[in-house]
């Protein structure tokens, strides 16, 4: 039997009907969505809903925890003329340092579908209130052909931004070293070879590391692992960027330079999925316009440019979504 929730209290908060397979997913997803402050207009199980159910509720949003197909699942995804927003991880033991992860990358996927509900708790992070910490942060990924197009980015950008950069370039280990020396001369960012326990703040570029792989703890430091970067790719940009939205979401984006290969495309599509921005170089400006073509060709670019472009762009980004003063 479906469940209806309404309040006299939360008639002005974005509405979400729930279809999730498992009971326990459905108590467990409808405590959080109303304690972000949503307002649940629906909740039950796919198996008992026929389309004309499904077409009878009114709701902004359906949220669609399933394991299997079926009827109902097929008409959402073809007829429904509200956003349909598929999966929402396992979710962690609420004692464990992922759940607060967890809880904020939902929170984040429905933000820039639903906006802010008036009331609730948006989910905190203890990574989000650390001392001098970047007000975001930035994936600057490359191949071939990427030092150069980094440096003339970084070389137009001040400083005063209030944002940081993980700069992810595939490149050989012997050089890694040698990576801050190369993109930070004729420019005032501090670029630094990525360390146990760093935490990245305004004004500083950290390059990703080639042989280890990493990831930011719960207070945004970061945890450097001796096994290497999954997939062919070191470093991975997939996992990179992968990672920075994983810790830092909705604070983050990703610009895509010249580079061979499709590494971090699909990566590119689950951030613009959650609402952030993915810019990529053009292809004229490019050595190699293999990499950003292929985040564009896939319809992952919400703008393309050269990376002096691409520079004012962010500038222009940072003073519209956070109040940089000229």
């Amino acid at each position: 039997m479906a469940a209806w929730l309404r309040s006299v209290t939360d008639q002005l908060a974005p509405a979400i009907a729930l279809l999730a397979s498992r009971r326990s997913r459905r108590d467990s997803l409808a405590e959080v969505l109303t304690a972000f402050g949503y307002r649940l207009v629906f909740v039950d199980g796919p198996q008992a809903m026929v389309p004309a159910d499904l077409a009878s509720v009114e709701t902004d949003l359906w949220l669609l925890d399933v394991a299997e197909d079926c009827e109902s699942i097929d008409w959402l995804l073809g007829q429904s003329d509200v956003p349909v927003l598929i999966g929402v991880g396992d979710t962690p033991a609420i004692d464990s340092e992922d759940y607060p992860r967890w809880q904020r990358q939902l929170y984040n996927k429905l933000l820039p579908l639903l906006g802010s509900p008036p009331t609730g708790v948006a989910p905190t992070f203890a990574a989000a209130k650390a001392p001098g910490l970047a007000g975001c942060v930035w994936v600057l990924a490359a191949s071939l052909g990427g030092p150069n197009a980094v440096k003339a980015f970084l070389d137009l950008l001040p400083t005063t931004l209030p944002v940081a950069f993980v700069y992810a370039q595939h490149i050989d280990a012997a050089f890694e070293a040698q990576l801050p020396q190369i993109i930070g001369r004729h420019n005032d960012w501090r670029v630094v070879n990525c360390v146990a326990g760093a935490r990245l703040a305004p004004g500083e570029v950290m390059v990703a590391p080639i042989e280890r792989s990493m990831r930011f703890g719960p207070d945004g430091d970061v945890r450097l692992s001796d096994a290497p970067w999954p997939g062919p790719y070191q470093p991975a940009i997939e996992s990179v960027i992968d990672e920075v939205m994983r810790s830092f979401a909705p604070a983050c984006g990703a610009i895509i330079f010249s580079g061979m290969g499709e590494d971090g495309v699909a990566a590119c599509g689950r951030m613009r999925q959650s609402g952030m921005e993915v810019w990529t170089q053009t292809a004229e400006s490019a050595t190699c316009a293999i990499m950003p073509q292929a985040v564009q060709d896939a319809g992952h670019s919400s703008r393309q440019g050269s990376p002096e472009q691409l520079a004012g762009a962010l500038r222009d980004w940072l003073e519209q979504e956070w109040a940089v003063a000229p």
